[in-house]
């Protein structure tokens, strides 16, 4: 009996804490209000460059190379959810692909991997030479995903010729896909 309750209790505990924690982007929790968000980021050298209705652009430094920042927020809390980097552009495959690898090894030193997938779909193939012209067309698949603390990390090739980590907080995405499937009733 007492061994149950005690486990009872540890699972509760443990409940608990997994409800409380949220993914982090540079140390900052993916959580509370955009503009809460905000602040910490320009505390930490980002440049605000622009808004549309829930994104939020900047622009700035991480992991040592200077990215633009996507922030999501939910549409009537405001609350963050989802954090995009975007990592310069590169005109060569060579170069897009080294950079790839790259990342996804420094993350998988971090955060540990979940799936991954690194192909072409036909006609394309790695050394065909014109895998640049599959990445324009989608045709070019190379994608981790990471399990964190409170969510989840991915890191893909993006049709535009560069690398994009997407920091997605689990229990925020909720409400933010709960807020716009209530705005869409709203709507109708």
């Amino acid at each position: 009996m007492r061994r149950c309750l005690l486990l009872i209790m540890l699972m509760l505990v443990v409940d608990n804490l997994r409800a409380s924690v949220h993914i982090k982007f540079m140390g900052i929790d993916v959580n509370g209000t955009y503009e809460s968000f905000r602040d910490s980021l320009e505390a930490k050298g980002f440049i605000y460059m622009s808004s549309f209705e829930t994104l939020h652009k900047f622009y700035g430094k991480f992991a040592n190379e200077i990215v633009t920042l996507n922030v999501l927020a939910s549409p009537k809390t405001k609350t963050v959810c989802k954090v995009i980097v975007l990592f310069p552009e590169k005109e060569k495959w060579n170069e897009l692909k080294r950079d790839y690898f790259s990342k996804k090894e420094m993350y998988n030193s971090k955060y540990p991997m979940d799936r991954e997938y690194e192909f072409f779909s036909s006609p394309y193939e790695d050394g065909d030479g014109y895998e640049m012209r599959a990445v324009e067309r989608e045709k070019c698949r190379y994608i981790s995903f990471f399990f964190a603390m409170g969510g989840h990390i991915t890191i893909e090739i993006e049709k535009s010729a560069r690398v994009k980590v997407v920091y997605e907080d689990r229990d925020n995405i909720r409400i933010a896909q709960k807020e716009l499937e209530q705005n869409a009733i709203d709507d109708i």
